[in-house]
């Protein structure tokens, strides 16, 4: 298993354990991303994006394998 930020563990381990679980196979890792991405904030957007839902961990880590900068824009306009 990858390793993930602390900052994640702490985040998955605060929640559901068969989401946490899923959403620990589903991030992508950093050679998954193109370019240097800012990794920890680009897994926690992920989180934020998918609410609790591992379809949408799925969804939004393939996104962010295409275009990390996409799943950033999207948490932001998401965020009040």
């Amino acid at each position: 298993m990858k390793a993930l930020p602390d900052s994640v563990e702490q985040r998955l381990a605060a929640g559901d354990n068969e989401y946490a679980r899923s959403a620990r196979h589903l991030l992508p890792s950093p050679e998954e991303l193109s370019l240097t991405p800012p990794y920890e904030r680009v897994l926690h957007a992920i989180l934020d994006l998918a609410n609790g839902d591992w379809r949408l961990v799925r969804h939004y880590s393939q996104a962010a394998c295409e275009d990390w900068r996409d799943v950033l824009l999207w948490s932001s306009q998401a965020s009040p």
